[in-house]
């Protein structure tokens, strides 16, 4: 990267610094100290460069930077002039701009520069502002200006214990107040609030400390370990790795009766296992043999549990080594999985493998739908290992209090993490981060980011309600692009760290994790929901009620009730603002065939093929969360229909296709037809057993003699006179949609799709769903 220097260009002093142009780019000094930067359109080069400012003592640089962009993008940033790197880079997008920007100076900091310079498509930019603001500040203190902007969040830990201070509803045997050991990646993380499934908690019974009800989760990935192995009083036992899991194990497995022997590379934690019901450990193999034949008179352990980590195979050999004939080896750890056939098949050794907390792990109905396994056919389910390892606590037949070698304050914990990597001992078996107490749940629900951008003064200004890809990567930049209509001003997931990542990422000030956050808030004009689609509807209807624009992804409901719901919403209010998702309407091609279309004398006949591909039965989408693919995406193509029909549907008929093999649901592959009040017809034929080498979408309209052939939102042709109508890059109107929905908010009209529209194809969808499913 070149560096600046004043010699570039034309120089002027404008505020407290000294700017010169770069790059042969058009600076002008105009009335009232304003500016004018011209760029010469030059791609991702300087245009506009500041004059070195000392840095040294300051870990914080504040920029204001006001004024109007005419057209294109400007890239503004902070470079460190003699590391040559940027510290901090902004885009400025078209139209008014009034931006307090907050970059942290690294450590070492010297000489700072403001640049603006072209974006990587060199595009002209015309930015008349006011004389750019810098302020250096030492460390930011309470209500001194910070960026919060460049941190990035990550959900660590699965293993936690705290106090209840909420019940969700339909949550049984839980009370507030109540001391309770959680688990599960993406729940039982490291945060001050967590919110948990019901079969991820368990109650800490007794006196039984908070601090061995934060080792659950690892305890019961023991305790599953313990199980697959199926020990027997007086058996013999080798365990694998002397970790913190390998411990755990060794205690359960003494308090089942065990004879334990344990193996590791560590001497610090072989001395250790001593002290955690091992009878004798080593890190010798020789030595283990020589433990394991006197334990054994020769013949080889019952069993060997692995819980040791590491790629090479050397670890499950020698379990099979020093396992008897018939015995049994248990895969805890993540190891080579690649044994010597000479053990494995002379002794017949039975390999198992177990799978974390145990039965439950990894089934979607069991973790987050709380569908529980009977007791009679799985008797130790996640949950019930979990309380398991608690009683074992409470009895006093294990002590896993022992194993948590350091406590540390949440605040330390980066340095505690740091200490464990480049210590040279052994670090210490568990570590328990402990948080301070907190009383004030008032607002957690929502926090703001600080070095957020600066909203404009004009737009509607929303909150996104759901982080998932199609919010984040289509929806958003399909407002983005309505020419400043939408502003987006907040960020609504239960998931904070992804939610916090991507509001970051936006520089969005308000980050939060309940929708009732935002309605609230008097400073929000809309709403966009792309949750799940079972919430849909509740959310509609609370923000209707809250006096909110709406902006829903299809569906609008996965039920008749819901539907019912959002009906009544609307009809109580004067002038309802619900705007959906049915974005196929809007497409370039589509609208080109309803003009054509609209001339016409007769019925229309009206075919479309959506070869969807396969999805598995247990996806989200499958299941009760998405509704089922009619429900979920056919809803687009009975919307289509309704579109092009320009009349309401008079009659449905709906059919599925037989399968025995239970690969497919009811709704993966169907035959709806529909009749229309203006005697048109249409069918869609909507398959999940189609190839990838066949488009997803066809459409087939004949009307008065001719036929109009879409293909995949590509390819328009008016087949009569052999004509291409429309051809290009797959556009399936989702900017075009935004556009309108825009330009209806401004001049207070209509918006572009009627409410009947939204409530007769959403009762389409639920209409073919109850005849697919026997309902009707």
């Amino acid at each position: 990267m070149p560096q600046p220097t004043a010699a570039a260009g034309k120089s002027h002093q404008v505020g407290a610094l000294q700017w010169h142009s770069e790059s042969g780019a058009e600076f002008n000094t105009l009335a009232d100290d304003a500016v004018q930067l011209k760029s010469n359109g030059a791609a991702s080069a300087y245009q506009l460069v500041s004059e070195d400012v000392d840095a040294s003592d300051y870990a914080v640089a504040e920029i204001n930077i006001s004024g109007q962009l005419a057209q294109g993008n400007v890239g503004f940033g902070v470079l460190d002039v003699a590391a040559q790197i940027w510290i901090g880079q902004f885009e400025l997008s078209a139209g008014p701009i009034n931006e307090r920007l907050i970059v942290d100076l690294p450590d070492g900091t010297q000489r700072i520069a403001l640049v603006f310079y072209n974006d990587g498509e060199g595009r002209h930019f015309d930015l008349q502002m006011a004389p750019p603001q810098l302020l250096l500040r030492s460390k930011p203190q309470d209500g001194m200006p910070a960026n919060d902007m460049t941190t990035q969040g990550w959900g660590l830990g699965y293993s936690a214990s705290g106090i209840v201070v909420a019940v969700g509803e339909g949550v049984d045997g839980f009370e507030i107040g109540d001391r309770v050991a959680c688990g599960g990646a993406g729940q039982a993380n490291h945060a001050e609030y967590i919110a948990v499934r019901q079969n991820l908690v368990v109650k800490i019974p007794g006196n039984v400390p908070l601090e061995v009800g934060a080792m659950t989760t690892v305890g019961s990935i023991a305790m599953q370990g313990v199980r697959r192995a199926a020990p027997q009083i007086g058996e013999v036992f080798l365990v694998q790795g002397l970790g913190l899991i390998g411990m755990l194990t060794c205690q359960i497995l003494k308090a089942a009766g065990a004879h334990v022997i344990g193996f590791d590379l560590d001497p610090a934690r072989v001395e250790k296992a001593l002290g955690f019901g091992a009878v004798s450990a080593t890190t010798d193999e020789a030595e283990l043999k020589g433990f394991i034949d006197g334990a054994t008179s020769g013949h080889g352990v019952d069993a060997a549990v692995i819980t040791a980590s590491g790629k090479t195979n050397a670890i499950i050999n020698l379990a099979m080594k020093s396992t008897r004939r018939k015995g049994r080896v248990v895969i805890v750890g993540d190891v080579g999985l690649a044994p010597e056939r000479a053990d494995f098949y002379k002794k017949e050794i039975d390999l198992l493998m177990s799978s974390s907390y145990g039965p439950g792990r990894y089934d979607p109905q069991y973790e987050n739908d709380g569908a529980d396994y009977p007791y009679a056919y799985v008797r130790w389910t996640m949950n019930r290992n979990m309380a398991s390892f608690l009683d074992l606590a409470h009895r006093g037949l294990t002590d896993p209090q022992h194993a948590i070698e350091k406590i540390a304050d949440f605040d330390e914990a980066p340095q505690a993490y740091k200490d464990m990597l480049v210590q040279s001992v052994s670090p210490p078996l568990g570590l328990l981060l402990r948080y301070a107490d907190v009383t004030d749940t008032e607002d957690a629900d929502s926090i703001s980011l600080r070095g957020a951008r600066a909203l404009p003064k004009t737009g509607i200004n929303y909150a996104l309600v759901g982080v998932g890809a199609f919010g984040t990567s289509m929806i958003v930049p399909a407002l983005e692009k309505s020419a400043g209509a939408f502003n987006l001003a907040a960020v609504v997931s239960r998931d904070a760290v992804r939610g916090g990542n991507y509001a970051r990422s936006m520089r969005v000030e308000k980050l939060a994790s309940s929708l009732d956050a935002v309605l609230a808030d008097d400073a929000l004009d809309m709403v966009a929901i792309t949750t799940r689609h079972n919430e849909h509807a509740d959310a509609v209807v609370k923000a209707l009620k809250a006096g909110k624009i709406v902006y829903v992804e299809k569906p609008l409901a996965v039920t008749w009730d819901q539907l019912d719901a959002v009906k009544a919403a609307t009809e109580a209010l004067d002038v309802p603002r619900l705007m959906i998702g049915f974005n196929r309407r809007f497409a370039p091609a589509m609208e080109i065939l309803a003009e054509k279309l609209s001339k016409r004398s007769a019925p229309l006949v009206m075919t479309y093929r959506m070869n969807a591909g396969f999805i598995d039965p247990t996806h989200w989408i499958q299941t009760a969360e998405g509704g089922g693919r009619n429900i979920g995406e056919a809803c687009h193509i009975y919307d289509v229909f309704r579109f092009l029909a320009g009349a309401p549907v008079v009659e449905i008929n709906a059919s599925a296709a037989a399968d025995g093999s239970g690969k497919y649901l009811s709704n993966d592959n169907f035959v709806a037809t529909l009749k229309y009040a203006d005697g048109s017809v249409a069918t869609l034929l909507y398959t999940a057993m189609g190839p990838k080498t066949v488009a997803k979408e066809r459409l087939e309209v004949f009307s008065s003699g001719d036929l109009f052939c879409l293909d995949d939102y590509c390819r328009l042709s008016e087949l009569r006179e052999t004509k291409v109508l429309w051809d290009g890059k797959v556009d399936k109107g989702h900017a075009i949609q935004m556009q309108r929905f825009a330009d209806a908010l401004r001049d207070a009209v209509d918006l572009p799709i009627q409410l009947d529209d939204i409530f007769e194809v959403s009762a389409t969808a639920l209409q073919v769903e109850d005849m697919l499913r026997g309902q009707i």
